[in-house]
């Protein structure tokens, strides 16, 4: 069976947790826009870095996946998404 993104926590646990992530990313992401460094290749390596350390922290919760079709995706695939 292909493995995948799925919810290691209780429903609400795993909402809260993709929505400080999604958050912060974001945050990240525009701050790294308007107020980082001006050279392409340092804003490149400074948006992958947050990418992957928002997934690292996240995987924890609800699996490596911060984007939610991809994670449901997953649980199709799995015939995990009729819950």
């Amino acid at each position: 069976m292909l493995g995948g993104p799925s919810l290691k926590v209780d429903l609400h646990t795993g909402a809260i947790a993709e929505g400080v992530l999604t958050f912060v990313i974001s945050f990240l992401v525009l701050y790294n826009i308007l107020k980082g460094p001006r050279s392409p290749l340092m804003k490149n390596l400074m948006l992958s870095m947050s990418i992957v350390t928002m997934v690292v922290v996240g995987s924890d919760y609800t699996g490596p996946s911060m984007n939610p079709a991809n994670a449901f995706g997953w649980a199709y695939v799995n015939n995990r998404h009729n819950t």
